[in-house]
């Protein structure tokens, strides 16, 4: 650091890799489901293979491969897929468990626990958040998508502010949004002629997300939308503050064993 002092740093992509005590090289699968197969040395029913055709180039760190997973014997309908992760994971593993404590400080919000508390079904305001803040890792995010001509038909009209669209209630439109104000809707009374508890929609100030294409994009002073609900609002965690970016994590990459190349091999002893 600037300031003279040493922060120790870890490697945080590990986990689900594959890789050597002996090697540098960390190999990181690109296929759905590989996250899912769990470990177990004595109930292992796969193995890794280089797949029929992969090429690996003697004396080259530069090579053309491709793993599969292939069964050791019959696996029945519905049973569990096991891999042997290798023995150095499996003790990496038992130390960790057996020395794991909680981190008094790096305490660990999850923003699904929150999204289902019955105390966060009313979302602050930023200005009640300023005595009374969310965690740190934790900020609101709204789902909206910009309709064609959106924002042409606020520059017309002259208008800042937009009335929020139901429909745009979908994953691929979650993106940050500060909350300005909320307000009560009047009570309805159900079938049953019972009252129901008043409902709560929200005036919210929606935010561009990097990833967002150019037309999805919105322009500044046209970010403001009336009556969103509140299922149109989730908590959500910030950038590198996930479980593997606790200091206290397990992180161990998965053996390879035999399959791993000599020629990846640059460690002359196993760390």
């Amino acid at each position: 650091r600037q300031d003279g002092t040493v922060e120790k740093a870890t490697q945080l992509l590990l986990n689900y890799c594959y890789g050597h005590a002996n090697s540098s090289t960390l190999l990181f699968p690109y296929s759905n489901g590989v996250n899912m197969v769990n470990h177990h040395s004595a109930k292992a029913n796969v193995k890794l293979r280089w797949r029929e055709g992969s090429e690996v180039i003697p004396h080259s760190l530069n090579a053309k491969y491709m793993l599969e997973m292939v069964a050791l014997r019959d696996i029945s309908k519905g049973e569990e897929i096991y891999l042997d992760y290798g023995s150095d994971w499996e003790e990496a593993w038992k130390t960790h468990v057996d020395n794991w404590r909680p981190d008094p400080v790096d305490v660990k919000h999850y923003a699904h626990k929150m999204n289902t508390d019955a105390n966060f079904s009313v979302i602050r305001t930023l200005e009640e958040q300023h005595s009374n803040p969310y965690p740190d890792s934790i900020f609101t995010s709204c789902y909206y998508k910009l309709e064609p001509n959106a924002i042409d038909k606020l520059k017309t009209t002259k208008q800042s502010v937009g009335t929020y669209n139901p429909s745009m209630i979908a994953p691929r439109n979650l993106r940050p949004c500060l909350v300005i104000q909320r307000r009560e809707l009047p009570a309805s009374s159900s079938r049953e002629g019972k009252e129901e508890h008043n409902a709560m929609v929200y005036t919210v100030h929606v935010l561009n997300r990097p990833t967002l294409d150019a037309a999805q994009r919105i322009p500044r002073g046209h970010r403001h939308f009336v009556n969103v609900p509140r299922n149109a609002i989730l908590f959500s965690e910030k950038t590198y503050t996930s479980d593997q970016h606790l200091v206290n994590a397990f992180r161990k990459e998965i053996g390879l064993g035999d399959a791993f190349p000599e020629q990846w091999k640059d460690h002359k002893t196993a760390k």
